[in-house]
């Protein structure tokens, strides 16, 4: 009897052992989820604060706005996706661009395209009336010590 005793704690153990596996792997999900669900509402959110700005001014600096969360710092025009610079792209960081959120810091910037809508080679904001907002939100997990991030895209016209 004092066997089926010992094997009955050995078979508990790996029991026990094996759930507390489980039970890690499940606050690990847990935290990256609750990030990841973070980082979209910033991305929303901030999406929503740059279609606040004026269709023109959206890739300009500007540093003397009167809200903080639009001051911003704008460079380009570099080549778009097709590689001319008759379809720019410029690349936008805010002038605060850390959040935090919950002990957990978001960095975040955007880019803003020309998009060629008559597909006659040039991207005109004056022709075309299209702009492409490509915003990233990134942070550390905080449990496995990398670097994650969130895009998302939108389509801004004019008016």
């Amino acid at each position: 009897t004092l066997v089926e005793v010992l094997i009955a704690l050995t078979l508990l153990s790996i029991g026990i052992l094996g759930i507390s596996v489980l039970a890690g792997t499940a606050i690990k999900s847990s935290s990256y989820s609750r990030a990841l669900s973070q980082a979209n509402n910033l991305a929303q959110e901030r999406l929503e604060m740059l279609l606040s700005i004026d269709f023109d001014n959206i890739q300009v600096t500007d540093n003397t706005t009167g809200r903080m969360d639009l001051r911003r710092t704008c460079t380009g025009p570099t080549a778009g996706i097709d590689g001319l610079l008759a379809n720019p792209v410029y690349t936008c960081t805010p002038a605060s661009p850390t959040i935090t959120l919950d002990n957990r810091a978001f960095t975040w910037s955007y880019t803003v395209a020309y998009i060629d809508l008559d597909a006659n080679g040039t991207a005109s904001p004056g022709v075309d009336g299209v702009k492409r907002i490509d915003l990233t939100v990134s942070w550390t997990d905080q449990l496995w010590h990398t670097t994650k991030s969130l895009a998302v895209t939108t389509v801004r016209t004019v008016g």
